[in-house]
């Protein structure tokens, strides 16, 4: 369509609201492929462009939703999982430069939600400690909510474990894909202590890879 408008969010969006639908949706749905097909339409509504708004959604889910809401969506995601239909977001290839032809196209599978969200905090511009506090809160809501299936943890464990051994693919940095196996690692509970705590192993790995800043250390007073 010549002249159209390009994607974007209204300056003030219903996610309370989007996330209710998204409740009701799984809730009510007779059965897996249903739940998945809405999961599916919902990302195809918004677009490559707009996937963090539907991780917004999913995080407004898992700080507001009751358990049982939490666990309705949960198992659309289990479900989507095990059909190899997780819906999915794509970020430029890793060292790709913004806006070149293709620079969404990378050479492996689409992110999920918890790897995106992951490759955002280390690729994307910035200073990572900028982000550190909306990364650390996001993940941690994203780990708590896949806690209300039963055996989402380990499903997704296996995912991340599959994405972070894919070197050739391009889509993913180095540091990334160790954070993501460190995150996996460290994911042995789904409660809330245990979804701290596989944050916590992950900005340890990417940490621990870093460069040191330039300048060089900083001395101590004697």
């Amino acid at each position: 369509m010549h002249g159209a408008e390009p994607l974007s969010l209204r300056p003030a969006p219903d996610w309370a609201g989007a996330a209710q639908l998204l409740i009701d949706g799984c809730a009510h749905a007779e059965g897996a492929s249903d739940r998945v097909e809405l999961l599916e339409r919902l990302c195809d509504a918004l677009g490559q462009q707009l996937y963090p708004a539907f991780l917004k959604v999913l995080c407004v889910v898992a700080e507001h939703g009751s358990g049982a809401a939490q666990a309705a969506v949960a198992q659309a995601l289990v479900d989507a999982l095990a059909q190899g239909r997780l819906p999915s977001g794509r970020r430029p290839a890793w060292g790709a430069v913004p806006g070149a032809p293709g620079a969404l196209r990378g050479g492996g599978e689409p992110l999920g939600p918890i790897e995106y969200l992951c490759a955002w905090q280390v690729q994307a511009d910035g200073p990572p400690s900028a982000r550190q506090a909306a990364f650390t809160a996001s993940l941690g809501r994203l780990l708590g909510l896949l806690a209300h299936a039963p055996l989402a943890r380990e499903a997704y464990r296996a995912r991340l474990r599959m994405v972070a051994q894919d070197p050739i693919s391009g889509v993913l940095s180095r540091d990334t894909r160790a954070g993501l196996q460190a995150l996996a690692d460290g994911w042995h509970d789904g409660s809330g202590p245990g979804a701290a705590q596989a944050v916590q192993a992950f900005m340890q790995s990417v940490d621990g890879r870093r460069p040191p800043p330039a300048g060089g250390l900083l001395l101590r007073s004697a």
